[in-house]
């Protein structure tokens, strides 16, 4: 019922489980990143009453995640595990991950690096040069993957390069293979690490990669909802630069919600996907859209915890990047699995 239920390739994912050839629209909002915070104000702040007719879910990663009581929440959600926990499930990421390498080409090998990113709302500031540089002292030469909104910046960009590092990115949000490609980087390297506790280490933890998390955390001006030190209290067993894999691996994927993981008929029935109904594309392309501008106008109501609220972003943050707010087609395809898409090449900008 909105753009962001599509975001990072989340229902191309869940499509591929499924067994559709493409997403459809969803009756209700799916959480789109794993939080440090309660999910549900900081990804359904705009929309603080959809859940309250019934014919609507919010769809959370995990009723089993340290951040947040889902009992104590005012607001009722469904527990359907992380898109991640169903890319990698599908019959062909199974058959993959079973597979004995032919040789020891085919062996994953070097060190992955998902460095805190920038978002339209707010940007990352501080000393990449030498946090790359520390990087490239403790693991060697690697291979950085920027979000797409920072791979325009020639400072960050250029940081990590004239460190030695090889710099890709996973494409833009409203990519169907953002995902799939996430996942390609993280089957091709032996470590994951990041200088914050972010949703891609607990992806590559999910599936038994060796995982850290050290070096300086940058800063997100007027965005630290949770500080660091409470996340590092709250997670000690993910930080650092010497974990123990077992145990991460284990965390991760409670985290994930690899418990809640549906079968695929199931699933369908879960996100309104077994027949056709005008309601959640009504609400995508007309009321979703419209309630979102009045909330940036200042005459609509957020949830009182929004992560939007919380950073206090006026509306011309928003006019910034006036047209990536508003909903566009659904994605033409499910996520691409055999053959996974390869990362995309990040080079100097200018």
């Amino acid at each position: 019922m909105d753009i962001q239920n599509h975001f990072y390739g989340h229902t191309a994912a869940l499509a591929a489980y499924a067994g559709l050839s493409r997403p459809r629209h969803v009756a209700g909002l799916i959480q789109h990143g794993w939080t440090t915070v309660p999910p549900i104000p900081v990804n359904f702040g705009d929309f603080p009453d959809v859940e309250k007719n019934g014919r609507r879910r919010l769809f959370v990663w995990s009723h089993g995640s340290r951040a947040w009581d889902p009992a104590r929440s005012p607001r009722q959600s469904f527990s359907l595990g992380a898109p991640w926990a169903y890319l990698v499930s599908t019959e062909a990421v199974q058959e993959r991950l079973a597979d004995n390498p032919a040789s020891p080409d085919s062996y994953p090998s070097g060190t992955l690096i998902m460095p805190v990113h920038s978002t339209r709302i707010v940007a990352v500031s501080g000393d990449q040069d030498s946090l790359a540089r520390e990087y490239l002292r403790t693991e060697g030469p690697s291979t950085v993957c920027l979000h797409f909104e920072d791979i325009h910046k020639p400072d960050i960009v250029g940081s990590w390069l004239d460190a030695g590092h090889r710099v890709v990115t996973a494409g833009p949000r409203h990519d169907p293979d953002f995902l799939s490609r996430i996942l390609a980087l993280v089957l091709a390297a032996e470590r994951v690490v990041a200088n914050r506790l972010m949703t891609p280490v607990l992806y590559a933890a999910s599936l038994g990669r060796d995982v850290g998390v050290y070096g300086d955390p940058l800063s997100i001006p007027g965005a630290e909802i949770h500080g660091q030190r409470a996340i590092r209290s709250l997670w000690p067993e993910l930080h650092g630069p010497s974990l123990d894999r077992g145990v991460t691996t284990d965390l991760a994927r409670t985290e994930l919600g690899f418990q809640h993981v549906l079968e695929p008929v199931e699933l369908r029935s879960a996100l309104g996907w077994n027949g056709r109904s005008a309601g959640p594309g009504l609400q995508y392309w007309v009321s979703a859209p419209l309630r979102k501008t009045m909330n940036v106008l200042g005459l609509g109501e957020r949830d009182p915890g929004s992560s939007e609220k919380q950073v206090g972003a006026s509306p011309l943050t928003w006019l910034r990047h006036p047209m990536s707010h508003l909903p566009r087609p659904l994605p033409a395809h499910a996520a691409a699995l055999d053959p996974l898409p390869a990362p995309i090449p990040v080079h100097r900008p200018g």
